[in-house]
């Protein structure tokens, strides 16, 4: 006989062949693969339905003070925000555009193109000189001759809600008069159809 065939078979015929275990490497790899899978799938489904109800904006920049850098407002179908949104070219509001056509209602439209004319970048924490001494500060660009009111400073117009908020009391004080873009006709370049 050949020493050949003198071997046994490891899986004798008729037993049934047995797949060699795997190490436990291998299976870690696999649950560890599968949970990271679990996470996307549900982190991409969280993500497509909070950005169908709200309007998500990156601050910048990321502050060294602990301050969330995500912006979160609500989306509120509206016509005047469906209207500012085609004034944009079709760019999605940002959250604090979002939150300032939620605050001036039907007023939406203009308010954002005068914020859009005094402030072309949406910045917050900015600031311009003006020839008469006076500084624009924040979002809408909020003059400093109305620090002198009661419970305003200057923190607060650097803050863009909070400068938004000062900014819809203007607006209901003495409509959109406070804002020189306005007054000058500036602020109709950012309308599609004025």
């Amino acid at each position: 006989m050949s020493e050949r065939s003198k071997r046994v078979p490891r899986n004798p015929p008729g037993k049934g062949s047995r797949r060699a275990a795997r190490p436990s490497s291998s299976r870690s790899y696999d649950t560890i693969l599968g949970l990271a899978l679990l996470v996307a799938v549900a982190g991409g489904l969280a993500f497509g339905i909070v950005r169908d109800r709200y309007t998500l904006s990156l601050q910048s920049p990321v502050r060294i003070r602990l301050q969330w850098p995500l912006v979160i407002a609500p989306k509120t179908p509206s016509e005047q925000a469906a209207e500012a949104q085609a004034d944009q070219f079709g760019h999605r509001l940002s959250a604090y555009q979002q939150y300032a056509c939620n605050k001036f209602g039907s007023a939406c439209r203009v308010a954002l193109a005068i914020q859009r004319a005094e402030n072309p970048r949406g910045a917050c924490e900015i600031y311009h000189y003006n020839s008469d001494g006076t500084l624009d500060w924040g979002y809408f660009q909020i003059n400093t001759v109305h620090l002198t009111r009661v419970g305003l400073n200057l923190r607060d117009l650097l803050d863009c809600r909070a400068n938004i908020d000062f900014a819809y009391q203007l607006y209901q004080e003495r409509g959109f008069q406070p804002w020189s873009t306005y007054n000058n006709g500036a602020y109709l370049k950012y309308l599609r159809n004025p």
